[in-house]
């Protein structure tokens, strides 16, 4: 083994970068594994309330890092159907990037956050942005795509504007009765049915 203060420092890089790499490939490795053992509902065959639980115990991590692990897992598998069929993950995307290597679980997190007010097409380029950010970056990002995709629609609290309605005005003027009428397509036919015969001479 090469000794790593041997290393020109651009290689020293390179190096940790694919050693990250390949533990977030064997992290989605494990989620798999966390998937199968929710699907086989272990935690009720070893005598525990949840898998969180499970792991609580057999890995020793505190309840907040085994649930996190347990949705993550979760969000990048496919259910089983009671058919036998399997379903595409929750965060399908997200799932094929994390394969690689490229995200790690706090993206999951940040994109599972995002993709609850976005729509399903908005997960490809939010995962194209994770690739090359942090998570605090995407999640800016997720809210800059929130509000450009919807920044013209109208408020919660505003009302729709009502269409306008009939207008019609009469008045006499100096010894002259002056009508003025801006009437939808309907009730203009009614009303010119009705001045018309009184117009003939």
């Amino acid at each position: 083994m090469i000794e790593t203060r041997l290393l020109p420092t651009d290689e020293l890089l390179r190096s940790v970068v694919s050693k990250v790499t390949e533990i977030r490939v064997r992290e989605n490795e494990m989620m798999q594994e966390i998937a199968e053992l929710e699907r086989r509902g272990a935690a009720s065959e070893l005598g525990y309330k949840d898998l969180a639980q499970v792991l609580r115990h057999a890995v020793r991590w505190d309840l907040t890092t085994a649930k996190k692990w347990v949705t993550t897992a979760a969000r990048l598998s496919g259910a089983i159907t009671p058919t036998g069929s399997e379903l595409q993950p929750e965060l399908p995307v997200t799932a094929e990037a994390v394969a690689e290597g490229a995200l790690s679980i706090e993206h999951v997190a940040v994109v599972a956050k995002a993709m609850e007010t976005l729509p399903a097409e908005a997960e490809a380029p939010l995962v194209d942005y994770a690739r090359d950010h942090e998570p605090n970056e995407v999640r800016k990002f997720g809210e800059d795509l929130l509000y450009r995709l919807y920044q013209n629609d109208p408020e919660p609290g505003d009302t729709e504007p009502a269409p306008p309605g009939n207008e019609h005005i009469m008045r006499w003027k100096n010894g002259r009765l002056e009508i003025r009428a801006k009437l939808d397509k309907v009730t203009g036919a009614k009303y010119e049915a009705l001045i018309d015969p009184l117009a003939k001479p």
